[in-house]
């Protein structure tokens, strides 16, 4: 925001520029800075004519010496008439550039050389005035730059307003702040304007449609203006501000909106039909040409203001083109109103819209101050432009405004908070000075009664803000923070996160980070059954992408297309995994008083490579599944659990072959396998890909098992092999436990070498391979205890699982 100082002189007695920027910038506004308007006058000096003569070859000019401080006294040839000896003048030494880009050089004039000039206000662009020169006021001290003497143009304030803080987005807000800082007397212009004629309610009438969005609307009504070009100090104040002049009219309704802090707005009133104003949502698709000269075609959400038949502004935004104050124009209706700052900050944003009444409406306007506006704005347009100010108003009233009237100030906990040793009465007369009235309650609690203009203030840490704002924050002591250092465990399921992450790196793959939106058809191409809880999926209001509106509630579909994308790169080997948070609709309504998405962490890991082979690469590598469920087995190892794969239950999307459950302490926590081909070509994947889900939350819920250290026998082992023939669709592992089980604690490993199927078995049947081996820590085993535990291993499978030795 920028301002003149000048102007915001006319409002409250300023201090020192630098103390003004020094207190703005420490009591919380950003990139304060005053800057001047006019011309650089650094090089022109105070001098002091010490003689004046007649010019021997000229009537009209005269012959001056000039003392500049430099303790010779400089000639000068001038052609005022005012000039005479004694006076103190601005004085453009030779090679001086001045505002209008002439270099001064030394030239003879009519025989006598002039070396530099006495300098009138036209030439240093200070005025109009040619006829004489610049005569100083005689106690500027000779030398000095003539900037430090007097005003050389008008010096303006530039100063960024937080969010918070519509209060301070006019000239009387600023001065409000400044008496705050620094004490003095405000001055408000008059406001009142001179009444005439028929009561504008009886010209127009008002309906508010949309209460919620438009609290208060007043319209004031000037009948008989001439619209034509503003007076120039009007103009200056305005382009002081960077606003351009229009017309006398509009450009009432700008300088009020500078001083209020209120938007107005000033429609034709010939050019409205009908005799009532209302305040609406806009009917999709209207259309509304702007005062920018876009024809806009509107939404539902908008709020617009209307005449009977059609929108004539977009409310607290911009104005329409229907109904402009043109040359024509004799009758106005002056617009102020109180309009819900998210309403008009969603209109704005939408149309790409940043107007001063936006800016202003975004962050709120004093609700009890635009029937002033009005008025000030009625007052101002009679005195400059003619016309009668009809008496009253027209004014219609929506739903009251969410505000806060009074706060409860308990001082004690706010000297906690700020660290300071102030007293009651101190606090209390902090906050008279930002206009809070405060009275004594009990204890050291204060009741602050708050202002109409301050819409930021609704907590009694508002108020601790205030206090420390104007007490100065450069005031308050420093002092060391107190405490007591103990130490913090992570939660455990973030170390499983961690270990898992560690885990999958070390094993070679790549973490990957994406964002949580799902597209519905990567769903279906999932193929999931319709009761699948991962179907249930949430909406974003406005979606960061509108082909992802969709929480994910699954991380596959990311890790696919991410596949997919470093295929499309010719990447033909790709390790990767994602470790985040999924999002089910089945959330605990109770929790923040609405509906809340389950938040469960997940870890997703995909591993794919192309059929041929490069040259490093062994012919006869694993099948994808079986590397992705060594990768898996070492991962629940390492975080201290044991795997199990069964192949029941299967998701769709796996392939039904090479797919297993991922299950552990009889828990499913997951699914490994390579994709199913319809999934893959729903995808684009050209190559193999396994994938493996994993619930690292049900995981976590789930006890460890501690590592077990056994120590390193010295006797010799005994191995035997067992072949033994089996049903064909029984799963290895549960027949390896069971003879791990079985064998005793002697029996220190139990690996499947061979599986076999085919002449010399049944059909239906299969032949596993196992080899065991036995050892002892504290001697040789005889060959009869090795035989023992070999029988009972095979009466167990004969009985469990009616296995046959080959």
């Amino acid at each position: 925001m920028r301002v003149s100082l000048q102007w915001l002189a006319e409002f409250i007695d300023l201090p020192a520029e630098a103390d003004l920027v020094e207190r703005l910038t420490l009591s919380g506004f950003e990139d304060v800075e005053i800057s001047s308007t006019g011309p650089d006058l650094s090089e022109i000096r105070v001098g002091l004519v010490r003689e004046c003569g007649q010019h021997p070859n000229a009537d009209r000019l005269s012959v001056c010496r000039v003392d500049v401080g430099g303790g010779e006294l400089i000639e000068v040839v001038c052609g005022a008439p005012n000039v005479a000896a004694g006076q103190k003048i601005a004085f453009a030494a030779v090679g001086t550039t001045l505002p209008d880009g002439t270099l001064l050089k030394r030239a003879k004039i009519r025989g006598v050389v002039s070396t530099g000039m006495i300098c009138s206000d036209r030439e240093l662009q200070l005025g109009d005035d040619h006829d004489g020169i610049l005569v100083l006021d005689p106690d500027a001290p000779v030398g000095a730059p003539l900037p430090e003497v007097m005003a050389t143009g008008d010096r303006e304030l530039e100063i960024g307003i937080t969010p918070n803080r519509g209060d301070a987005t006019s000239l009387i807000g600023l001065a409000r702040e400044v008496r705050a800082l620094f004490g003095g007397e405000l001055r408000v212009p008059e406001t009142d304007p001179r009444e005439a004629g028929p009561p504008a309610a009886d010209a127009i009438r008002v309906e508010i449609d949309a209460s919620d969005d438009c609290h208060r609307y007043v319209a004031r009504i000037v009948r008989g203006v001439r619209v034509g070009r503003s007076p120039d100090w009007l103009v200056a104040k305005l382009a002081a501000s960077g606003i351009r002049s229009i017309n006398n009219v509009v450009d009432v309704t700008n300088l009020v909106l500078l001083e209020f802090g209120q938007p107005l707005h000033a429609f034709d009133l010939a050019k409205l039909r009908g005799d009532t104003i209302k305040v609406r949502r806009a009917v999709a698709g209207e259309k509304l040409a702007t005062l920018d000269g876009e024809a806009r075609e509107l939404c539902a959400e908008d709020l617009v203001i209307a005449d009977s038949e059609s929108a004539i502004a977009l409310a607290g935004v911009m104005g329409g083109a229907n109904s402009e104050v043109a040359d024509a124009t004799s009758d106005i209706l002056i617009e102020s109103a109180h309009f819900h700052p998210s309403r008009v900050r969603i209109t704005a944003k939408r149309y790409g819209l940043k107007t001063e009444a936006s800016y202003r409406f975004e962050r709120g306007v004093d609700r009890l101050g635009i029937g002033r506006a009005a008025d000030r704005a009625a007052r101002l347009i009679a005195e400059l432009a003619g016309g009668e100010v009809a008496a009253g108003c027209a004014l219609a009233e929506g739903a009251a405004p969410t505000v806060t009237e009074e706060i409860r100030f308990p001082t004690d906990r706010s000297n906690k908070l700020l660290g300071t040793a102030l007293s009651k009465q101190e606090m209390a007369a902090l906050l008279e000075r930002v206009g809070v009235r405060c009275t004594t309650a009990e204890g050291a609690d204060l009741l602050c009664a708050i202002p109409s203009h301050r819409t930021d203030l609704h907590l009694h840490q508002d108020l601790s803000e205030e206090v420390a704002r104007i007490h100065g924050y450069d005031r308050i002591p420093v002092t060391e923070p107190v405490g007591v250092l103990r130490g913090v465990e992570r939660p455990r399921l973030w170390r499983v996160a961690e270990s898992a992450r560690d885990a999958l790196v070390a094993a070679g793959m790549i973490e990957c980070q994406t964002l949580p939106f799902l597209n519905a058809e990567w769903l279906e191409a999932l193929q999931l059954a319709p009761d699948d809880p991962r179907g249930r999926t949430l909406r974003l209001v406005n979606p960061i992408r509108e082909e992802e509106p969709l929480l994910r509630t699954t991380l596959l579909p990311s890790i696919l297309r991410i596949v997919q994308q470093n295929r499309s790169r010719q990447l033909g080997r790709i390790e990767i995994f994602e470790l985040a948070r999924l999002f089910r609709a089945d959330g605990d309504p109770s929790r923040w008083g609405g509906d809340l998405p389950r938040e469960s962490l997940s870890l997703v890991a995909a591993i794919a490579q192309r059929e041929e082979k490069g040259l490093w690469e062994a012919p006869n590598s694993a099948p994808l599944f079986f590397k992705l469920k060594g990768i898996a087995k070492k991962l629940l190892n390492q975080l201290g659990y044991v795997a199990w794969f069964p192949s029941a239950s299967l998701p769709p999307y796996l392939h039904p072959g090479a797919g297993a459950a991922l299950e552990v302490g009889g828990e499913v926590i997951g699914a490994i396998g390579e994709l199913h081909p319809d999934v893959a070509t729903a995808f684009g994947l050209d190559l193999g890909c396994a994938v493996m889900e994993l619930d690292l939350e049900a995981l976590e819920a789930l006890p460890q098992q501690e590592h077990q250290f056994r120590e390193v026998s010295r006797q010799p082992s005994v191995r035997r092999d067992l072949a033994v023939v089996v049903d064909i669709d029984q799963p290895a592992g549960e027949v390896l436990e069971a003879i791990r089980k079985t064998g005793g604690k002697d029996l220190i490993l139990v690996e499947l070498f061979d599986r076999y199927a085919g002449k010399g078995i049944a059909d239906g049947r299969t032949s596993l391979a196992f080899r065991l081996v036995f050892q002892r820590f504290d001697r040789t085993l005889k060959d009869e205890e090795v035989t023992k535990s070999t029988d009972r291993i095979v009466k167990m499978l004969a009985h469990r699982f009616k296995g046959e030795l080959r």
